[in-house]
């Protein structure tokens, strides 16, 4: 049922790409002079955006004054949280578009705490265009749509070739033998460090990075389903989960990367996520727990060529391959009116966020690749939130012209998304930041205490939490 779940996509990181190019100047004329209401936008950018984001925006508003004229745009930037949103939804003060983590949006449906805007897609002719996966995620139970992908990715692993290379570990066509399992993870990264002194793994078990890294692997060790690290019980309470024998024993894997294999970087408590990209990019660490969407920080931001790069899928572990799949989505306030709905999805559609094309879209899209390229990024497919064959074409069109890499060392990552080897899943279900700053901190004890209790260190994370969800959602 996750598969694909929004998958991912979402690389409709078209988003800024439409706008670098002029994309919401393209319909002049009025398009609806009766529509006539008004719309609080949350994704407005903050006071502290650059002039030129902000100018950005004003254009969007511009364009929507010329084809709405009598719909009114109130800016109204607003930082989600579900703490934040809960009070605001129930006393009619949320603004009309907003913008949580995937993490939420089937709670908040299933507290009809955001508005159905089926209708308004409909209008738009883009209802059956919608994948499947994003209904998945966006949708109630009778088909209803709720919301649109904004931006997302799906996590799996960055390579550096160049310490793959030195530790022996290529084949005679220029391809890495690259772990396929958790557990060939661990021997290769060993092999590595034994090669060429570098860490096999760089992880980041900073603040949240270390808990969001390892639930994808606890995944994979069998949390999910019944064993999942939180669930909601029959009488709708949510539990916290963490003492599982699925969760110790992923647990006791981490240990086993540090204390058995020897193939963390040695500061892996206080690297951050920028802080793991640079030492894959500068030579320091050959692989990386990293996505799609961030394949630009090792290669044109630190400096990795191309060339020396790959992206893989996430290895499977004893319970099955999952990988994360995250990201961001549009939603709407939950006594958003059917005249408010319309107006959202034409607000959206200035912004390039429906499978519309036109000249300018389309010159946004290749100046984005062509800036890629450029700044020595890796210009990758497109992974389309939309069944739309004239969009999806004109799209890879342009990837495959701009294209500056050898897709041998990304497309068993592609096809993994399609081809039904890999099982994409969501964050976590709620306060999933909370969650990883409490996994994060048993990591921390594990990786640099050799003989921690792993059974205890989880438990006292697992009383925590269990407070956490009980104080903040438990009763509501």
């Amino acid at each position: 049922m996750n598969r694909m779940i929004q998958c991912v996509s979402l690389m409709l990181s078209l988003c800024l790409l439409l706008a670098s190019a002029g994309g919401f100047a393209a319909a002049e004329g009025v398009v609806d002079g009766d529509l006539t209401c008004t719309i609080t936008l949350g994704n407005w950018p903050p006071d502290t955006a650059s002039a030129a984001e902000k100018a950005l925006f004003e254009g969007y508003r511009d364009t929507m004054a010329r084809q709405y004229p009598n719909v009114t745009l109130v800016p109204d930037y607003y930082s989600y949280t579900l703490s934040n949103y809960v009070p605001m939804a129930k006393g009619g003060t949320a603004p009309t578009i907003f913008q949580p983590p995937f993490t939420d949006p089937q709670l908040l449906i299933s507290q009809h705490l955001v508005g159905d805007v089926t209708e308004a897609l409909e209008k738009f002719g883009v209802l059956d265009k919608f994948s499947p996966s994003y209904v998945e995620m966006l949708a109630d139970e009778n088909g209803r749509i709720y919301g649109l992908p904004r931006d997302g990715y799906v996590l799996g692993m960055h390579l550096n070739l160049a310490l793959f290379r030195e530790a022996g570990l290529m084949t005679e066509d220029g391809l890495p033998m690259y772990p396929k399992t958790l557990q060939e993870l661990a021997e290769y990264g060993q092999i590595i460090r034994e090669k060429t002194g570098k860490a096999g793994l760089v992880f980041p078990a900073s603040e949240t990075y270390g808990g969001w890294l390892f639930t994808n692997i606890a995944w994979n060790f069998g949390c999910v389903g019944e064993s999942a690290l939180e669930y909601q019980d029959e009488d709708g309470r949510w539990v916290c989960n963490f003492t599982s024998p699925e969760c110790v024993a992923a647990m006791e894997y981490m240990r086993d990367l540090r204390w058995k294999y020897d193939i963390l970087n040695v500061d892996a408590t206080t690297t951050d996520w920028a802080g793991a990209h640079s030492l894959l990019g500068t030579g320091e660490a050959a692989m990386n727990f990293a996505a799609d969407d961030s394949v630009d920080q090792p290669t044109s931001n630190k400096g990795l060529p191309v060339e020396d790069f790959a992206l893989i899928p996430f290895p499977a572990g004893p319970a099955g391959r999952y990988a994360l799949a995250g990201g961001t989505c549009y939603m709407f306030a939950p006594d958003i009116t059917a005249d408010q709905a319309v107006a959202a999805m034409a607000y959206l559609k200035i912004l390039g966020k429906l499978p519309f094309l036109d000249d300018d879209i389309i010159a946004g899209m290749r100046a984005d690749y062509a800036a890629k390229r450029d700044r020595g990024a890796p210009v990758l497919p497109a992974i389309s939130a939309w069944n739309d064959a004239e969009y999806n074409s004109a799209k890879q069109a342009i990837v495959d012209e701009y294209c500056n890499v050898d897709m041998r060392l990304y497309s068993d990552f592609f096809d993994s998304l399609s081809g039904g080897t890999i099982s994409l899943k969501s964050e976590e279900p709620v306060f999933a930041q909370q969650l990883y700053r409490e996994l994060t901190a048993v990591i921390q004890r594990v990786i640099t205490r050799e003989g921690a209790d792993i059974v205890k260190a989880l438990q006292k994370a697992q009383d925590s939490f269990q407070e956490y969800l009980d104080d903040e959602i438990n009763d509501y």
